[in-house]
């Protein structure tokens, strides 16, 4: 099996991952890291981008602090995926 792909970038506020939108397992694996995080009662705030269909820029910031807020980001994040591979 090939080594998963996988871009990170650090700069001096933050630390990032570039996963591949095919690699559904990888970034189920990560979702469920952040959801065990948030199990332990820490938050995160998480800021998401993507591109709609009609080309525009959409940006939305959510605070998630319950392991059900992860599982339903997680299904939503799945949703945007598929649409992207719809194109």
């Amino acid at each position: 099996m090939d080594p998963r792909e996988l871009g990170v970038s650090v700069t001096d506020r933050y630390f990032t991952l570039d996963l591949p939108i095919e690699d559904e397992t990888l970034i189920a694996s990560v979702l469920l890291g952040l959801g065990a995080y948030v199990k332990k009662g820490l938050s995160i705030k998480v800021r998401q981008a993507y591109k709609t269909f009609s080309g525009s820029q959409e940006i939305v910031t959510k605070v998630i602090s319950r392991p059900e807020q992860v599982a339903d980001w997680g299904k939503e994040v799945r949703e945007i995926i598929s649409a992207l591979r719809r194109r």
